[in-house]
């Protein structure tokens, strides 16, 4: 292919070589516009050349890529139809969904122990969120924490305790009730045990069903910060207080 530059050249020159004057200024004026263009055009077709075979070795080498709903199992189309269901409303191309979906039977069970943690215990929002943010905070999962910070905050969780939590700093204003989940699951993470002291508070305020509850419910979400670290899933931008990266995420 000839070289392309911003001059005309001994063909171009033919071009108007028999015309009148005027012609030829024309011509020459014509040809300084069309080099440019074609320089710009070659440019970016060379440029979608690199960009898109780039683009396509990201899409097939993305963790758990889309599958075709087509190609979707029996077990996977339950289970997409039992994760779009209210009250979640969910993607199965979304982390973590994405990633119990290769293994629907997983997936299933997952989604409805999820959905009897998140709804079915008769706990109240405010302790649930609680709960996954503790969860969250032991795992440095950036992802659940934007996820549940909004729905905790609504839910009556004073916006300082999310905000120690972050920080590594142990919370200032919990309530009574949210104390003894505080205690209980912190003693779990960071000393594997749990004191007489907290496990007999937890037993007064919530009961052996209600302890089962929330530790299930904590446990879960181990299992989702692990989904989401395997999928590697970037996390959302958001103005909730982040994360900090500290030694002890559970002070005593």
């Amino acid at each position: 292919m000839r070289s392309v530059n911003c001059c005309p050249d001994a063909e171009d020159e033919k071009r108007f070589t028999k015309k009148s004057p005027e012609h030829k200024t024309r011509i020459y004026e014509i040809v300084l516009r069309e080099k440019p263009m074609k320089k710009l055009l070659i440019v970016t077709l060379l440029a979608l050349a690199f960009a898109v075979p780039g683009a396509l070795f990201a899409q097939d080498h993305a963790r758990f890529p889309t599958i075709s709903p087509d190609k979707f199992s029996a077990k996977q189309q339950e289970f997409a139809k039992l994760l779009a269901s209210s009250p979640r409303n969910g993607n199965v191309n979304n982390p973590p969904f994405k990633v119990y979906f290769r293994s629907p039977d997983f997936g299933l069970e997952a989604i409805r122990m999820s959905d009897y943690l998140r709804w079915g215990t008769g706990m109240e929002s405010r302790l649930v969120e609680l709960t996954i943010l503790i969860s969250a905070r032991n795992w440095g999962s950036d992802y659940i924490w934007h996820a549940h910070y909004p729905a905790a905050v609504k839910g009556g969780l004073d916006p300082s305790v999310p905000a120690d939590i972050a920080a590594g700093r142990k919370p200032t204003k919990l309530k009574a009730d949210e104390a003894i989940i505080y205690n209980l699951l912190s003693e779990i993470y960071r000393d594997h045990k749990v004191s007489d002291a907290t496990y007999d508070s937890a037993l007064a305020k919530y009961g052996e069903k209600g302890i089962t509850d929330i530790i299930g419910l904590a446990a879960y979400y181990g299992i989702t910060a692990m989904a989401l670290m395997t999928a590697n899933a970037p996390t959302a931008p958001g103005d909730e207080p982040k994360l900090q990266r500290v030694t002890q995420v559970f002070p005593k």
